[in-house]
């Protein structure tokens, strides 16, 4: 039996408005470049792209909100019989392009923040469809979306440290196994884009400043003997004056009181459950000041 065979008949239905079913639906009746049953995901990946490229490129926050509240659904959706493997590739082309289109084309803060209202209740796992922040994707637009990088890996290596706060704030950086790596991330990796003028360069080194100076909100050591070996190896770190970034307190003094406390009431709250780190500190009975502080503001 094809895919097509195995899809059920009502999502086909002009009455229904989810997008991604509307897109299953004209995907599966559309006759395939293959025959029956050698579906490859060139066939219709095309389409999937084009329709959700064309919300993405002008949504707001409440059209991106809406566009997974969709999504939800549809993953949700427990009467659709397809092709195991179809349902994979379909599911991660998707993934993919919303991915894409939140932090390597817009790169908009707000949309982030969209992202992770919508999705940090669901389990942390790569397996799992609505798992979208721990996914990786393709950078660069590809048709094969089978290997890529996570979002904040990717975010590191871009230093868009505005979304990066974002995803701070919300404890992502954290939840990594080896949080400091994002820091040696930051400093060395190669500038994605060929650096054109020195406007071009300056904006990149005060992206990856600012970056370096928020993951010192979060970590309470970082280690400058293994940056200094990785320059001394011949590493060449973006931001010549990245020790002046990195508080003394943070590789030589004792860590000041006040952060230690930070980092311990955080990763309490991460601890007990609660994905939606920001709202979990509003509600604290803390004054104005305090929340902002635990918050990453300062």
């Amino acid at each position: 039996m094809s895919n097509r065979d195995k899809v059920q008949p009502g999502i086909s239905e002009p009455e229904n408005k989810n997008v991604f079913l509307d897109l299953l639906s004209r995907v599966t009746q559309r006759v395939p470049y293959r025959f029956p049953g050698q579906w490859g995901y060139q066939s219709y990946e095309p389409r999937i792209y084009r329709t959700l490229a064309k919300i993405m490129r002008q949504a707001t926050a409440l059209e991106f909100k809406a566009l997974l509240t969709d999504y939800v659904d549809f993953v949700r959706t427990e009467d659709l019989q397809l092709d195991e493997h179809f349902a994979l590739e379909f599911a991660e082309i998707c993934i993919n392009t919303i991915l894409y289109w939140v932090f390597a084309r817009r790169g908009n803060p707000d949309l982030v923040k969209t992202l992770l209202d919508k999705t940090t209740g669901y389990p942390d796992e790569q397996t799992d469809n609505l798992a979208l922040l721990w996914r990786p994707f393709t950078p660069v637009y590809s048709p094969s979306p089978l290997s890529g990088v996570t979002p904040l890996n990717y975010i590191a290596q871009t230093r868009q440290h505005r979304v990066l706060k974002v995803l701070m704030q919300y404890g992502l950086l954290e939840k990594e196994r080896c949080p400091a790596f994002f820091v040696f991330t930051i400093m060395f990796y190669p500038p994605r884009l060929q650096v054109l003028d020195e406007l071009d360069l300056a904006n990149i080194m005060d992206g990856a400043r600012r970056c370096i100076v928020l993951c010192t909100r979060v970590l309470t050591h970082i280690s400058v003997s293994a940056i200094e070996a990785q320059v001394s190896l011949g590493r060449m770190p973006l931001v010549p004056d990245w020790r002046d970034c990195i508080p003394v307190t943070r590789y030589r003094d004792p860590c000041e009181l006040s952060h230690l406390c930070r980092v311990t009431l955080r990763a309490w709250l991460l601890m007990i459950g609660s994905r939606n780190l920001p709202a979990s500190i509003n509600a604290l009975p803390l004054p104005a000041a305090l929340q902002n502080f635990l918050n990453l503001e300062s």
